[in-house]
């Protein structure tokens, strides 16, 4: 076996990974960005073609529309707080474990691990929170899920779509006790990109090296405080010349943010749609119009796809917020639910100069976007002067209700 799949299309689910039966596969970092790609090994390779006819770019998953849409957030307040939105994902995490089962999901070991880890006890269950804007190692977890299945455990595997995909795959038929639950994915960049930026950062700060996790979202009391960055501690965020290294400071972030950091096949995402592989689908409820959950520390969106998922979701009605909102509404406000994230031109010219001069690249290839930052952000400071404004804010508020009427 040469190839499994269209490398331009391969998400590195390791789907083939788990299923070789000489475990001929491993997952390797390429090039100087060290995206994973799968690599055989001919000396173990029996040419069994199992690798090929598991991958799910070349057997995609079938894809469901979601039956309903779900404002949420968890009604504990520490819960809440520590999580990356409302809490939903976690809501369904605990009640897994609270049932005796187990829990797969992608952990921050360190900056230089990322992998999906087997939870069963409830305090261990902070592990898997918050978001990871990073491709997290599958390694053999397939199989660890499937062993648990089989042992008649209730499993919940939380990842991204294409791991989730990944996973359907390799397990070939449903399991009654499997509860699927996939992210809104935007794409994702290497473990290779986060760990060069760390160490860049840490060597700019003068902070000495170590084993930091690091968070890539914070939250205030307040939606508008939600800050994104690399930040390697609660209390304690590097200075690199003067700046703090968030967003659109730090270059990781912010060429997160801008796409150009994902890996290839992220362009051509055949998940980035409605309809979706998984149970349960957790994202940000971004454009929620008013309704009895409150925003002011972030809201979950879970879409229900299946009766299981619908079962699932009945489960935290108790322990969270919930109000049912249209499905429509929910695709609106998100556009990773309408279309993948757009390739930028300059990506292929920045791959080749990050090679030789990673924090020159950088700074070439985000300026323009930086630049568009900038202005976006003054034009919103000037309207909401205007909008403070006695008398000329509602007529400049009713006079852009009318311009949008008009151009519908």
């Amino acid at each position: 076996m040469e190839e499994i799949c269209d490398k331009r299309k391969c998400t590195a689910c390791s789907a083939c990974l788990n299923v070789c039966p000489k475990g001929a596969i491993r997952m390797v970092e390429e090039g100087a960005a060290g995206y994973l790609y799968p690599a055989i090994d001919p000396d173990l390779c029996i040419d069994c073609g199992l690798c090929a006819r598991t991958c799910p770019v070349n057997h995609p998953v079938e894809l469901r529309a979601p039956m309903r849409a779900y404002a949420a957030i968890s009604r504990d307040e520490a819960d809440l707080m520590s999580s990356a939105s409302g809490g939903a994902s976690s809501l369904l995490a605990q009640e897994t474990l609270r049932r005796g089962g187990v829990v797969y999901g992608c952990a921050m070991e360190s900056y230089r691990s990322v992998r999906h880890v087997r939870i069963d006890k409830t305090e261990d269950a902070w592990r898997i929170k918050g978001s990871k804007y990073v491709q997290s190692q599958v390694g053999t977890v397939y199989k660890e899920v499937k062993a648990d299945l089989k042992a008649g455990r209730e499993v919940m595997f939380s990842g991204t779509p294409c791991q989730v995909a990944g996973l359907r795959r390799f397990l070939r038929r449903d399991y009654p006790n499997l509860l699927l639950v996939d992210l809104v994915c935007h794409g994702v960049p290497s473990q290779k990109l986060l760990r060069d930026n760390v160490q860049n950062v840490l060597t700019e700060s003068d902070v000495a090296d170590g084993n930091y996790q690091v968070t890539f979202r914070r939250k205030g009391r307040q939606t508008s405080e939600l800050r994104y960055g690399v930040f390697l501690a609660e209390d304690a965020i590097p200075v690199v010349s003067g700046r703090l290294v968030d967003f659109p400071s730090n270059d990781y972030i912010a060429a997160f943010m801008a796409g150009l950091i994902f890996r290839e096949n992220c362009f051509t995402c055949p998940y980035a749609r409605p309809e979706r592989g998984s149970d349960i689908t957790i994202a940000d409820f971004w454009g929620l119009q008013p309704c009895s959950v409150p925003k002011g520390s972030g809201v979950s969106l879970m879409l229900v796809s299946t009766a299981k998922g619908q079962e699932w979701a009945d489960t935290i009605r108790e322990k969270a917020v919930m109000e049912e909102r249209p499905v429509a509404e929910a695709v609106r406000g998100n556009g990773q639910l309408q279309a993948p994230s757009r390739r930028p031109g300059e990506r292929e010219a920045f791959l080749a100069d990050y090679a030789s001069a990673p924090k020159q690249a950088y700074a070439k290839y985000l300026r323009r976007y930086r630049r568009e930052l900038r202005v976006r952000k003054g034009k919103g400071m000037v309207i909401a002067v205007v909008r403070g404004i006695p008398f000329v804010g509602p007529v400049a508020r009713r006079l852009w209700r009318r311009i949008r009427h008009n151009r519908a």
